[in-house]
C-alpha cells in the first residue's frame, strides 16, 4: 500500500480502520514531542505570535508558548480516548450538526466560545476522533479530517487536524519533492498536520438558541461574522459527533480495547492504552433530534 496515494482508514475492514485510529495517536503524540515546539518556534517567528493556543498558553510570555503548547497538546494525547466515524457517520453527523447546536461567544472571556445543545457531551474527558472525509479546510485548502479535545480551566480546548497526506502530496507538485522525500515527512511528521484552527469550548444547555447566536451582530465585523459561521460549522459536526457516540440507539458502536502488543507499543511511546470506538450503520438520527427538541427521551 503506497501511504501518499491510500488514506489507511478508507479501509472497506472496521478493524483496520480502528488499528489505524492506535497508530494515529501514537504518531500524533509523537510529532507533537519531536517537532511541534521547533515548527511553533518557526511559525511564532514568521508571524509574530501564536494565533492557535488555549487561554492557559496564551497567558504566558511568548517565547515560552511554543513549548507550553507542546506539552500541553502531548499531554492531551497521553490520555485521549479514540474515535472514529466512517462514511455514513461521518455524512450524519456533518448533516445533523447545524440543527442541533447553537454557539456565541458572549459574556465569556476573548477567544472563548460557548455551544449550545442538550445532547452532545464528549464521550471522554480527551479524546482523539478521525472522521471518513474532510469536514471543512485550513488556510491552504487542506481537508480538516480529525480533532481532539480535553479539559482546560477554561472549559474544554478542541482543535482541528488537517490531512498530512494531503499537504506532502501538493509539495511533490509545488516545490518538487521527491516521493520518497515525502514518504519520509509523511513517516516521520505523521498523518495529521499541524492545528491552525482551534477553540474553548463552554457547553451550555440552559443557553437559548433563538438568541445566542446573535448576541453580537450588531458589533462583530464580516470578517468576525464569517469566521463565527466557519467555527459554527466545524464545531457543530464535532458536537453531533459526540452525539453519535454517546446517544444510545443512535448509532452501531465498534469498540476494541488495545491489545497487548499495542498496549506496549502506547507505553513505549509514552501513552496511556485507551480504547476505540468505531461508528458506523445503521444510523438512527432521530432519536438524536427528538432529544434536541425536547431534552429528554
Amino acid at each position: 500500500m503506497d501511504s501518499l496515494d491510500v488514506d489507511p482508514f478508507a479501509s472497506p475492514s472496521p478493524i483496520a480502520r480502528i488499528e489505524h485510529l492506535f497508530y494515529l495517536r501514537r504518531a500524533t503524540h509523537r510529532f507533537l514531542v519531536r517537532h511541534a515546539t521547533t515548527l511553533w518556534t518557526r511559525v511564532q517567528q514568521s508571524g509574530g505570535q501564536l494565533a492557535v493556543v488555549p487561554p492557559t498558553v496564551a497567558a504566558l510570555p511568548a517565547r515560552r508558548q511554543p513549548e507550553a503548547l507542546a506539552a500541553e497538546e502531548a499531554a492531551r494525547f497521553t490520555h485521549a480516548h479514540l474515535y472514529g466515524l466512517d462514511e455514513a457517520a461521518t455524512t450524519a453527523a456533518v448533516t445533523l450538526g447545524a440543527a442541533m447546536v447553537d454557539y456565541t461567544h458572549n459574556g465569556v472571556a476573548p477567544g472563548a466560545h460557548r455551544a449550545w445543545t442538550p445532547v452532545a457531551t464528549p464521550p471522554a474527558r480527551t479524546g482523539l476522533l478521525r472522521w471518513a472525509s474532510g469536514i471543512g479546510y485550513d488556510s491552504v485548502g487542506i481537508p480538516l479530517i480529525a480533532c481532539h479535545w480535553g479539559p482546560i480551566p477554561q472549559g474544554i480546548w478542541l482543535a482541528w487536524w488537517p490531512d498530512h497526506r494531503l499537504t506532502v502530496r501538493n509539495d511533490i507538485t509545488q516545490f518538487g519533492i521527491t516521493r520518497q522525500k515525502a514518504k519520509l515527512v509523511l513517516e516521520e511528521f505523521g498523518p495529521l498536520g499541524y492545528p491552525e484552527v482551534a477553540t474553548t469550548l463552554t457547553l451550555r444547555p440552559d443557553a437559548d438558541p433563538d438568541t445566542a447566536l446573535n448576541a453580537h451582530s450588531d458589533t462583530d465585523t464580516p470578517a468576525e461574522l464569517q469566521e463565527d459561521a466557519y467555527l459554527l460549522a466545524l464545531t457543530s459536526t464535532v458536537l453531533a459527533s459526540w452525539a453519535l457516540l454517546t446517544t444510545p440507539g443512535a448509532a452501531h458502536l465498534i469498540k476494541r480495547r488495545p491489545t497487548a502488543a499495542q498496549a506496549t507499543r502506547d507505553r513505549r511511546a509514552g501513552l496511556q492504552p485507551r480504547p476505540a470506538t468505531l461508528v458506523t450503520e445503521p444510523i438512527n438520527t432521530a432519536v438524536i433530534e427528538r432529544l434536541g427538541n425536547e431534552g429528554e427521551p
